[in-house]
């Protein structure tokens, strides 16, 4: 990791509620500046756990002065009922006594095991034992912390010019597993040190999360917690006009860093030997390419292949033929790492099955569909299923 900076406003800090990883930081503070703006994306599932409910509640009935962020890993808080909501709105309000804020204005988030109650006493003592230590340069602990099955941090900073202005943009995300999400990954959390009218902040957020993390899977599953934040300092020394030239360069920047982040998750993805990248062009709409993308990035058949190093083309072309609307194989191209495996709907007499098998056996695959209907485009990252993501998923809770 190249140098971290910091984002003025901003203070982190972590502690352990010694629940499901022992000692491990696992409770996560952050606080803003009382002239931040917030952006927040959350799961289109239906069931959404009590903490996102609160989160957007809160969201919406910021008052002025300053806000938190509580995050904790190990438990989810989802499907607990009631009780789960009330303990949400408990420990908010207490930390929000002890940072002398509006309860409103603390955002909580959770990631972890589905359905178990959620132990409020020990991530609250963790919070409150955390909160001492806040400080500005806690950015690679706060990254560790939030982990649950990741085996690695995702921590991204950048500094970018804009006309005389020195901007930095930090951000970290966590998710290996129960991702296809149609906001954000599991928990992303961005922060650009900078002042932005709040309508900017959402297109930004939305247009960085529709090259990024809504073109993410793994496995197809949505959780329940999935969050994603966009979240300006408030540094009027770095004022950003609405619409204006520095805003576009602000927001190239901000999707670079949330595609390196959704980089960085495919290739951590639970038991993940590979990151694949489906690319389908000549596609009558986007929504159809996306269509077809998603179908291959998440055909079992296709990602158990890759794992396997089998350049099984016929599984590929299997899964775009459950596209309804694609009835014309004769117009269907694929090729993987550039090596040709399909024309026209049948074998590539380019194909060469030990240039293809060299080809697969690469840590990082791209598999190209041509469609031949028309014009637009889609690319999906995922990774690929080995042993290790059954087993990691077939003792989650153990």
């Amino acid at each position: 990791m190249s140098k971290v900076y910091n984002i003025k406003g901003i203070e982190l800090a972590c502690a352990s509620s010694n629940t499901r990883y022992g000692k491990r930081n696992d409770s996560l503070v952050i606080t803003l500046d009382k002239k931040s703006t917030i952006s927040g994306k959350f799961t289109s599932n239906s069931f959404k756990a009590a903490p996102i409910k609160i989160a957007l509640k809160n969201l919406t009935s910021l008052k002025p002065g300053k806000k938190a962020l509580l995050i904790n890993a190990g438990n989810a808080n989802a499907a607990t009922g009631l009780k789960g909501l009330n303990e949400v709105k408990n420990y908010c309000k207490e930390i929000s006594a002890l940072l002398g804020i509006s309860s409103s204005n603390v955002i909580p988030f959770s990631t972890g095991v589905i359905g178990e109650p959620f132990p409020t006493s020990k991530y609250l003592s963790a919070f409150k034992e955390a909160i001492p230590s806040l400080d500005k340069k806690n950015w690679k602990p706060a990254a560790l912390s939030i982990l649950t099955t990741d085996t690695k941090p995702k921590l991204i900073s950048r500094e970018i010019k804009i006309g005389k202005k020195k901007v930095a943009i930090t951000g970290f995300a966590k998710g290996s597993g129960m991702i296809r999400p149609d906001f954000a990954t599991l928990l992303s959390f961005v922060f650009i040190d900078g002042k932005l009218n709040s309508n900017s902040l959402e297109k930004i957020h939305s247009n960085a999360l529709s090259e990024s993390f809504e073109a993410l899977t793994v496995d197809g599953d949505t959780s329940p917690n999935d969050s994603s934040l966009l979240v300006a300092s408030g540094n009027q020394e770095n004022l950003i006009k609405k619409n204006s030239s520095e805003e576009k360069k602000l927001e190239k920047a901000v999707k670079e860093i949330f595609g390196e982040l959704a980089d960085l998750l495919a290739k951590d993805a639970e038991g993940a030997t590979k990151r694949i990248s489906v690319n389908v062009s000549q596609a009558k709409s986007q929504k159809q390419a996306k269509s077809v993308a998603f179908t291959v990035a998440e055909s079992p058949l296709v990602k158990t292949a890759m794992f396997g190093n089998d350049a099984n083309w016929g599984r590929i072309l299997s899964a775009i033929g459950r596209d309804s609307e694609i009835n014309d194989i004769d117009k269907v191209s694929i090729s993987i790492n550039g090596q040709p495996m399909v024309k026209k709907g049948n074998l590539d007499p380019k194909h060469s099955e030990r240039l293809a098998t060299k080809a697969v056996k690469k840590k990082d695959i791209e598999i190209n569909i041509k469609l031949g209907l028309g014009k637009a485009h889609f690319k999906v990252l995922t990774s690929d299923f080995s042993e290790d993501y059954v087993l990691i998923n077939s003792d989650y809770r153990s």
